[in-house]
């Protein structure tokens, strides 16, 4: 499988992180740790397979998070059975997470090191959903198919001074380290609540939009939503994707 861009930020008391995911036909596509545990097994070919990274260990990303091996191994068992949607309408799914693998890849700016990674598979009811199955096999053949997924977690800690402090702390109770954003914050115990599949709306203005810009701000549409009526949260998502 190809590298993937990810990008992760938190809104309000959540996580939001998004990565590239591909279409799989075969057990021969994915991730040779995960393969090995499908190779015996047909894949539905009334579901469409998606494949994709959800969290990276062992080094903090361009935002300074930071998840261990321990977080992930935790966190992993959370992922799988929750639900699939599309642009972040999670009432209305359209799949499920089926399975998740920890493996380990080569870090893509250091090729000695080897980083261990969540890759995780889900099913589309292609039978239920036959225009979204296409909108994603499009996707996916622009190189334009990400999802995106929601997390929280027990506790975050600073890597540099060691303090711990709850989830949602507010910014005047952090160290000054997390303040300031110059030393990496760790996840602690992550808990992983569902996946978007997220690629181009069919609204003309975004025809020719960067997918990593669509993917940031349809996770932010989603993470306010609380904050709006719901007609103006279905206003403000069909104003994307109409």
């Amino acid at each position: 499988m190809p590298d993937e861009t990810m990008f992760i930020e938190q809104i309000n008391d959540n996580l939001y992180m998004s990565a590239r995911a591909y279409i799989v036909n075969t057990a021969e596509q994915l991730p040779r740790a995960m393969a090995s545990e499908w190779k015996e097994q047909k894949m539905n070919e009334s579901f469409l397979w998606i494949a994709g990274r959800y969290v990276q260990a062992n080094q903090a990303n361009k935002n300074n998070d930071y998840w261990s091996y321990d977080d992930i191994v935790i966190g992993e068992s959370s992922i799988k059975y929750t639900p699939l949607n599309v642009l972040h309408k999670w009432d209305r799914p359209v799949g499920t997470f089926v399975e998740t693998k920890i493996v380990h890849r080569q870090n893509a700016s250091d090729e000695a090191e080897v980083l261990p990674e969540v890759q995780a598979l889900a099913v589309l009811w292609t039978a239920n959903f036959p225009n979204v199955a296409r909108a994603a096999k499009d996707a996916h053949d622009a190189g334009r198919l990400w999802y995106s997924m929601e997390c929280t977690a027990e506790t975050t800690q600073c890597m540099a001074c060691e303090r711990t402090f709850s989830f949602r702390a507010a910014a005047n109770e952090l160290c000054e380290h997390l303040t300031d954003r110059t030393a990496a914050r760790r996840w602690i115990n992550p808990t992983f609540l569902g996946g978007a599949l997220i690629f181009p709306p069919s609204n003309p203005g975004w025809k020719d939009a960067d997918i990593t810009s669509v993917a940031a701000d349809l996770t932010r549409q989603y993470a306010n939503r609380d904050r709006m009526t719901t007609a103006r949260w279905e206003d403000a998502m069909s104003s994307l994707y109409a």
